[in-house]
């Protein structure tokens, strides 16, 4: 579970820009600007305003691209192979998000970030759309310091970190979205004391981590689909101040871990870790085994492994849950969490279905 941090040799916020970008149509309010193959995706990006579009036409393109203004709406073409894909060029580009980040498909990040990584200024309503982002060492799409930003549309494949996620942000949506084969986590919001953001009808499949909440604190995760997941989806209290919770969680179906041969942290459908005011209902939750102490349909347990707290005013209410291992487990840690309704067979400790 890799996190980020700023060396002081990256405070050249002031990246140099491409050369301009020859637009292809303009309307009085604002102007879209087409990308054909062949061309840089980054060029158009750094000759948009607020407002603007860049519509990437169909092609594969091994590019990468950072967006630091507001209001820009990255446009592909469709979200799989014969729509618009994006590639790792065969040199990352010299940019903030390659020297702190690693190589990123797309990098969304604030207009101004302290030496130590406090987000001064953020980037406002940016929208990524449209897009098939594949195979980059890092990450596919990236948010730093985003305020409104939308990624919809898009699928996340094979990248080395994380597929779709963003760190220090407020206000994001991710609809509609795919992530699948991510070496850590599919989705990932963190670092957010206020997120305020809402991940629904995605499907995370074949990561390590599904959907995954670190750090934050006002998320809604609904309608979204994960399998074959290490772990579906996660919400964790590392110990940073703040801890982590006042999540809903509901409406989504969560089946099988990748294996059981997977690393530490395996075989959990939904797990709460020190998560507090947190609600999980009306989920489907299936055939979730493992043999570690988070393993089971839906899991909550004490983050005192990772300094973090105890987990508290969390309710579990109105899930299915069948062919876990167990299908409802609590460490009996916390206080005012309750075990309503919910229908499945086995629970640790007894008594816990009904």
């Amino acid at each position: 579970m890799r996190k980020f941090f700023f060396a002081a040799a990256a405070i050249a916020l002031g990246i140099a820009l491409s050369a301009p970008y020859a637009a292809a149509a303009a309307s009085s309010a604002a102007t879209v600007i087409v990308v054909h193959p062949g061309q840089s995706i980054q060029a158009a990006v750094n000759q948009a305003q607020p407002g603007d579009t860049v519509l990437v036409e169909p092609g594969v393109y091994q590019q990468a691209v950072i967006i630091r203004t507001d209001g820009i709406t990255l446009r592909g073409s469709g979200d799989f192979r014969g729509g618009t894909v994006i590639e790792p060029p065969s040199t990352p580009p010299n940019n903030l998000c390659t020297s702190i980040f690693g190589p990123t498909g797309v990098c969304i990040v604030a207009k101004k970030v302290s030496n130590t990584g406090v987000v001064r200024t953020p980037v406002y309503n940016d929208t990524i759309t449209g897009l098939y982002v594949s195979g980059f060492p890092a990450n596919g799409v990236f948010g730093y310091g985003t305020y409104g930003l939308t990624v919809q549309r898009v699928v996340a494949v094979n990248d080395g970190a994380y597929g779709i996620s963003r760190f220090e942000s407020t206000k994001t949506l991710f609809a509609n979205d795919t992530a699948i084969g991510n070496s850590e986590a599919g989705f990932y919001v963190g670092d957010s004391p206020n997120a305020a953001t809402v991940v629904r009808d995605d499907v995370a499949r074949g990561n390590t981590l599904g959907i995954f909440v670190r750090h934050a604190r006002g998320v809604t995760i609904v309608h979204n689909r994960s399998a074959g997941n290490c772990q579906g989806i996660i919400v964790l209290d590392d110990g940073q101040k703040g801890g982590a919770g006042n999540a809903l969680v509901q409406s989504n179906s969560v089946f099988r871990p990748a294996s059981e041969e997977a690393p530490p942290l395996q075989g959990g459908g939904i797990i709460l870790v020190g998560a507090t005011q947190t609600t999980v209902s009306q989920n489907s939750v299936q055939g979730n085994k493992g043999k570690q102490f988070n393993s089971g349909g839906i899991v909550v347990v004490s983050a005192a492994p990772f300094h973090g707290s105890d987990p508290a005013f969390d309710t579990i209410a109105r899930n299915t849950a069948f062919r876990d291992t167990p299908d409802l487990r609590w460490d009996g840690s916390g206080s005012n969490v309750s075990f309503v309704g919910n229908h499945c067979a086995t629970s640790m400790p007894a008594g816990l279905c009904h």
